[in-house]
């Protein structure tokens, strides 16, 4: 029997043709897996494990890459593997510390107490701003642009590339914190004990949330939720997606500085009442 090969070979061509591209439709059909968060924060909470520190804490601790880090009177810092529960380092005074400050790309914003000011690599000001007020908090870059307040009482949206204002918004209290974003909204805590919720990008006000004593420190971002640490041991839950409360939990001490999430763990830093003794608590969810 003869073959015609011409035909053939064009024959297979058309067959591997349809075949490829039934494969390339079937992959652009198929459904999109949503991103599911591993390690989604829910309440009440119950205490995992806890760290006694040596020294007392200062200023407000921070979490990168699964590591807790807290600063202690003498000056040095202290980190600790959360899902290990071992502690990694005791840095001294004069160690270097990884790049914490969040602060990405051409521009680094500085604060003085009266003005902001972008600079660049090479250390020269681009731009400087003076608001209404003493800036009292550091500022928060995101998406070009750079958001924060001052003892005036109204909360700033600049260009961050030119400075030029965005928005502006007055507020009831002065914003005395810095500010977490979260998708479209802004959370603000300011000195009338209230925590606002802005949005992005307009500033205007999309609820806010009374808290029963002061926020005397720094907000925290946990997923969609901002963490409220107040002079109370109360620590409150507020997601930003709707501006209502997730949930809280009573400390079993007075809080020293701001709750921190470290994935899977809300972080508490209290003191012993009766002993004095500051320690650092790991909260999970039930």
């Amino acid at each position: 029997m003869l073959y015609n090969t011409g035909t053939m070979n064009l024959s297979w061509r058309i067959a591997a043709a349809v075949l490829i591209g039934g494969a390339f439709a079937a992959c652009a059909s198929a459904p999109q897996i949503p991103l599911v968060d591993p390690f989604p924060l829910h309440f009440p909470l119950t205490e995992a494990w806890t760290l006694e520190i040596e020294g007392t804490i200062a200023g407000q601790p921070w979490a990168k890459d699964g590591i807790v880090y807290c600063r202690t009177g003498d000056g040095s810092v202290t980190a600790v593997v959360a899902s290990s529960r071992a502690v990694l380092s005791r840095l001294g005074v004069d160690s270097s510390l990884p790049d914490l400050s969040g602060q990405t790309g051409e521009l680094v914003f500085e604060r003085d107490a009266g003005s902001l000011r972008a600079v660049d690599k090479r250390g020269r000001i681009v731009w400087t701003f003076k608001g209404d007020g003493a800036i009292a908090a550091d500022p928060v870059a995101a998406e070009r642009r750079v958001y924060f307040g001052d003892t005036g009482r109204v909360f700033y949206c600049l260009d961050a590339a030119t400075g030029k204002v965005k928005w502006r918004r007055r507020l009831q209290g002065a914003p005395v914190q810095p500010a977490v974003i979260g998708g479209g909204a802004i959370a603000v805590a300011a000195s009338n004990s209230v925590v606002y919720r802005l949005a992005r990008r307009s500033g205007s006000i999309l609820s806010w949330e009374a808290i029963p004593s002061r926020v005397i420190y720094e907000l925290a971002a946990a997923g969609p939720l901002v963490l409220i640490s107040s002079a109370s041991p109360t620590v409150t839950a507020l997601d930003l997606r709707t501006g209502k409360r997730a949930g809280q939990y009573e400390a079993p001490g007075l809080l020293v500085a701001g709750a921190v999430w470290s994935a899977p763990y809300i972080v508490l830093f209290i003191e012993d009442e009766e002993s004095g003794r500051q320690k650092i608590v790991f909260l999970r969810p039930r």
